[in-house]
Order: structure tokens, then sequence, then C-alpha cells
């Protein structure tokens, strides 16, 4: 069993490495995407369960407290992404021993760190959503959401650990698998425990947690059976800090990367607070609706992550050229599949959420001013993928770092003048910017092979 799963698994890898380049990034991206349609699923069920099942009042807190919990998922999921790149990078090079310490290290340094996380969220959160200005019953609302989430934080991360170590080693279908039926299981929790048993958005929030706890045990339970390249005993099972420092130096920037863009979501939902909580709840869900759309664009961009990674590592870099290439063609073509679309039902995406004229209005203002450029934003995701996948994630950071600064500045500006358009105008000018800047500096590397 082991020796054929270890084949499996190197069959795959082999793919990346060797096989016609569009084809196989699209086949391997495709539960990529389907796993990323799901893990929306699950903040999306959450937001309709409460608005159908407990009113707008449950909705705002957890409309609220949406962006504290992405800003620290997204640290976790950042974190892991990073230790992806190294794991196939290692894999590419095929460095097994080396590969399964990195695999103990980036665990019991990575439970450690989550546990803390958690314990210093709990103290600090209530204070946060206080200072952005929010109303005393939303942020009762938040907190009652947010205690059961924070003190889970820890699955979330060994969730988004295993699922991003088992695709660096080619392997993106299991991830998927496991997804698909957590959703599945937590849309009928959260129906159970919100609609049947009435227990609020606790049950929304227990519901969640132990869909996460699910998840993470099959992914471990299926590694150390299916994945003898990473396969620890108790033994094995420690902490190198000789390690821990080239750990830290893939993972630091691509968390910081991917909080940045949370915290400057977080700050610009404190400047809409002036213009109701059923404004920033509109914004919100719009955001929620476009995250579907980036699934797919993120799916690409994480599938050509894996096969530059691993082809960096073996030494081939024209297939690194022609990944990047695949992946800019691949989000090109899918942008003018669906901008249109979802411009034209822009009000029927919003109505699944709510039924508030108000909501509905402010959040198919911002689906329809921003569809028009949503080009920008998938071609940023495929340019900070080349990065990311041949081991420069400080530009991603720093180009993340300051495209939210500029977007939380001009937010400032134009929020109290155009309100909802104001902020459309603030995101979409920090794309444009990325693309012009972080693009033309993508094709310079790759035209001279500096990687």
């Amino acid at each position: 069993m082991s020796l054929q799963s270890d084949a499996r698994g190197a069959s795959k890898s082999d793919a990346l490495l060797n096989a016609p380049i569009l084809p196989t990034m699209l086949r391997f991206a495709v539960p990529i995407i389907l796993g990323n349609i799901f893990q929306q699923l699950y903040n999306i069920v959450d937001a309709m369960v409460v608005g159908k099942y407990l009113g707008d009042l449950p909705l705002s807190g957890i409309s609220i407290a949406s962006p504290v919990m992405d800003i620290l998922y997204a640290l976790l999921l950042g974190a892991s992404i990073g230790i992806g790149v190294l794991i196939g990078t290692l894999c590419g090079a095929q460095d097994w021993e080396k590969l399964k310490r990195v695999h103990a290290t980036a665990l019991t340094g990575g439970v450690c760190l989550a546990i803390g996380i958690s314990i210093l969220s709990l103290l600090f959160t209530r204070r946060i959503l206080t200072a952005q200005g929010s109303e005393k019953a939303v942020i009762d609302q938040a907190m009652l959401y947010l205690t059961i989430i924070l003190a889970g934080l820890v699955f979330c991360y060994l969730y988004n650990y295993f699922a991003a170590a088992l695709r660096s080693i080619g392997n993106s279908r299991t991830p998927f698998v496991v997804l698909l039926v957590s959703s599945t299981l937590h849309a009928l929790i959260d129906v159970l425990l919100c609609g049947v048993l009435h227990m609020g958005i606790y049950g929304v929030a227990c519901s969640t947690v132990s869909c996460q706890i699910f998840s993470t045990v099959w992914l471990a339970v299926y590694t150390q059976r299916n994945c003898p390249r990473i396969r620890l005993t108790v033994k094995e099972l420690r902490f190198d800090p000789k390690l821990a420092s080239l750990i830290l130096s893939f993972a630091w920037a691509a968390a910081l990367q991917q909080a940045v863009v949370m915290i400057g979501r977080f700050l610009v939902q404190g400047m809409l607070t002036p213009l109701g909580h059923l404004s920033v709840t509109g914004y919100n869900m719009g955001v929620r609706s476009e995250q579907f759309l980036f699934c797919f664009s993120q799916g690409i961009s994480a599938s050509m992550v894996v096969g530059i990674s691993q082809n960096r590592g073996h030494g081939n870099r024209d297939r690194v050229r022609k990944f990047y290439s695949s992946g800019i063609r691949s989000e090109a073509v899918f942008f003018l599949i669906v901008s249109v679309p979802f411009f034209i039902f822009a009000p029927q995406i919003i109505s699944l959420f709510s039924g508030n004229n108000d909501v509905i209005r402010a959040g198919v203002t911002y689906l329809r001013t921003m569809s028009v450029f949503y080009l920008f934003a998938f071609l940023g995701e495929v340019i900070q993928g080349f990065f990311r996948g041949i081991g420069r994630l400080r530009v991603t950071m720093a180009a993340s770092l300051c495209q939210i600064a500029l977007r939380v500045i001009l937010s400032w500006f134009l929020i109290p003048l155009k309100g909802i358009p104001g902020i459309c105008l603030a995101i979409i000018t920090g794309w444009v910017l990325l693309v012009l800047i972080e693009g033309s500096y993508s094709l310079h590397i790759s035209s001279k092979g500096l990687f």
C-alpha cells in the first residue's frame, strides 16, 4: 500500500516536471479551484443561515467579525503557502530526508504559533472592534461568534498546512475531496444548530470549528497512511531549530502578504462605518460574492506555484517560464467568460444573503463597479504566484503592502465623497498599479532567467 501510494504521488509530481504544461496545470488546478469554492461556502453558508434564521443584527455581527477572522486565517494560510513553496522546491530537488525534517518542524512550530495567536486575539479583539466604531450590539454579536472561532484557530492552521503540503508534493485531489465532504457537512450542521436547535450565532461558530477539526483529522490520517515521503513517527516529530529559520524565511513574508490584504479590508471597513451598518453589510456581502471568482484565479495561480517551485527545484528554467505564460493566458480567458454574467446578475447574487433593499443596493453598487476591472485582479494573482513559485516571497509582500497602503489612503479621501464607489476606485487603482509595476518586474526576471 505504501509503495503504491508513493508511486502515485511520484507520477503526479513527474507530470508537473515533464508533461505538457497547460493541460497539466489546468488539471492540477481544477481540484484546487473546486476546493476554494467549497472553502468559500463555509463563510457563505454562515451568512445565509444567519440572515435567514437569525436576522440582520447577527448578520451584521458576522459581517464585522469577518475581517478579523480573515486576517488571522490569512496569516495561517499565508504561512502554509510559503512553507508549501519550500516543500515543492525540495520535492523537485528530490531531497526527501530534508523534506521530512521540514515537515516535522513546520507541524510542531506552526501549532505553537497558532495557539499563541489564538490567545492574543481572544484578549484584544473586542478592543479592536470598539476602536473601529461599530455599534455595541453588533460588537456583542461578533464576539459571540469570534470567541469560538478563535478557540479553534489551531485547526485552521493544521488543515491549511496539510492541504498545502499535499498539493506541493503533487496531490491536489485529496484536499478537494476533504473540503467537499466538510463543506456539505458544514451546511447540514449549520441548519441543524441554528434552524432546528436554535443555538443562534453560537451554532454557526460551532459548525465552522467542528468541520475544521474533521478536515484536519482526515488529512492528517491520510498523510500518515498514504504519503511515505512525509510520514512521521513519534520520534521524528520534533522541532529542528536550524531548519526553523529556513522555514520562517518562506513563511513570514507569505503570511504577512496575505494578512496585509485582509488588514487593508478591515481598515477600509472602519471607514465605511459612517455610511451605516447596512451599507457595511452590503459591501461585505459583495466582497464575499466576488471571492467565488477569485477561487478560479487563485486556483490557477496556486497550480502554477506548485509547477514553478518543483521545476525550479529540478533546475528546469524553461518550464518555469512556460508555466508563467500559461497562467497569464488562462486568467485572461477566465475574465472574458465571467465578467459580463457577474455584472448582469449582481442583484440576484446579493439578494441571496439579505432581502433588505439598502444591503442589496450597496452590494450591487460594489459588484457592478468592480466586475469591469477584475482582469487586473486576476493578472495580479498570477504575477504574485510567479514570485511565490521562484521563492521571491518578499517581493509579493512588499507589493501587497504598497498596494494596500495606497488603497487605505485613497479610501480615506474617497469614501466620504463617493461612498461605496469611492472604495471601488481605491481598490481598482491598487490592482492596476500592481499589474503595471510588479508585472513588468516579473517579465524582466523571467526573460533573464534570474531565478
